[in-house]
């Protein structure tokens, strides 16, 4: 049987058909590890359905080669005798391919396929003006490292009689240290309520025992001779604080060049006239049409309750507003003169414009202020206490006909 290597694109091949599939098409063996396939579907069958039985003898035609790893059919076969490709008119898009479990990147998936990529909404983004990274993952260890050391030496000073006569290379863990479970997540009563707890452990055999101690011998030294002179002596930063800072500080340089790469690839991008992202990647929000479901809108949020009002058309909108539905009947000034012109030309109507966007503010905010609330209507009512009535103990304006029936 030939492997692979031996076939290639426009070889013609004598073979049995071994398989007809409605919706796969027909499957030739040419002598190979792999059948040979002959994309049919659908209503070609009809069409074709005399001409092809199993097991007859044909002359097939290699179109295609492709990778066994990614692609169901790596052969892809036309029929030469009985010559009936021109009767197979439903073509595939795209050959099948294997979805596997280590494929979690879509878009590497389609480009190892050759297949064109998902049109989604652009972002907008702009990588060439986002901050630089200066948080390197390993400080985090190295923090806990340090940790680890100074609660070791606190101990030391504590309960000097436990380490005494033993180096500190020589120490071990008590437990057998294992890394996948140097985590724990449990949790612990805190003022009648439980409150997540995160236990970190650290091997000994990663720690630098002696540099600490000796670190912390000198600024011992170095206090003690401060207080002898009088002075205060503060411990400024300690090495494994410096070392935090080299490797952040290499992570910041790393994350500057690679955004110098970037800028420098755009810039060549723009001049040689490239595309700066992949042609059909990212489409205008257009392309989706109108109410597409978006995750990250507020409008599709369970608690949504409409925009706030500082969201509405500000005042100058307004005003903008009212102007061009004034001039509609008005094509020539529709057509010829933008707003920002026309308000230079007629500035009286744009005085009138904004002498009402005013009175419309203020009319808006006397309506929101209960203090502008005039009571000289309450005093018309009368004044006289003699002349109020009780009404299931209140006092009401004594209500009068006098006058309603003479003539």
């Amino acid at each position: 049987m030939y492997e692979l290597p031996f076939y290639y694109p426009g070889q013609i091949c004598v073979g049995k058909v071994t398989t007809l599939h409605l919706y796969q098409g027909a499957f030739v063996d040419i002598g190979g590890v792999y059948d040979g396939w002959v994309p049919i579907k659908n209503n070609d069958w009809f069409w074709i359905r005399h001409h092809i039985k199993v097991g007859m003898t044909v002359i097939v035609g290699i179109t295609a080669k492709r990778d066994p790893y990614r692609f169901r059919f790596p052969i892809e076969l036309r029929f030469v005798d009985p010559n009936i490709d021109h009767l197979i008119f439903n073509r595939f898009d795209f050959p099948p391919i294997f979805h596997r479990d280590e494929d979690t990147n879509p878009d590497e998936l389609r480009r190892d396929c050759g297949r064109p990529p998902i049109p989604r909404k652009d972002p907008g983004d702009e990588p060439e003006e986002e901050p630089l990274f200066s948080n390197h993952p390993y400080v985090e260890k190295l923090w806990q490292i340090n940790v680890a050391e100074q609660m070791i030496l606190n101990d030391m000073d504590i309960n000097p009689d436990k380490y005494k006569g033993k180096k500190l290379s020589d120490l071990v863990d008590e437990d057998d240290f294992d890394e996948e479970k140097s985590v724990q997540q449990t949790k612990v009563p805190y003022k009648n309520a439980l409150v997540p707890k995160i236990t970190m452990k650290t091997s000994v055999k990663e720690l630098d025992l002696e540099a600490a101690l000796a670190e912390r011998e000198l600024h011992k030294k170095l206090w003690k001779e401060a207080k002898d002179r009088g002075e205060d002596y503060k411990i400024a930063t300690l090495k494994r604080n410096i070392e935090m800072d080299e490797y952040d500080f290499m992570h910041w340089r790393r994350s500057f060049e690679e955004r110098e790469a970037l800028i420098r690839d755009i810039s060549c991008r723009k001049t040689l006239g490239l595309p700066l992202e992949e042609p059909g990647r990212y489409v205008d929000a257009s392309f989706f049409g109108k109410d597409q479901y978006d995750p990250e809108s507020p409008l599709y949020r369970y608690d949504y309750w409409g925009e706030p009002k500082n969201s509405e058309k500000s005042r100058k909108e307004r005003m903008t507003d009212t102007h061009n539905k004034s001039i509609v009947g008005k094509g020539t000034v529709w057509c010829e003169m933008p707003y920002e012109d026309s308000v230079k030309h007629q500035p009286k109507e744009v005085d009138e414009y904004s002498k009402q966007g005013e009175a419309v503010e203020e009319e808006e905010e006397d309506d929101d202020d209960d203090d502008d609330f005039d009571f000289s209507i309450l005093s018309s009512l009368g004044t006289n206490a003699s002349d109020q009535i009780h009404v299931n103990g209140t006092e009401t304006s004594r209500l009068s006909d006098e006058g309603v029936f003479e003539d």
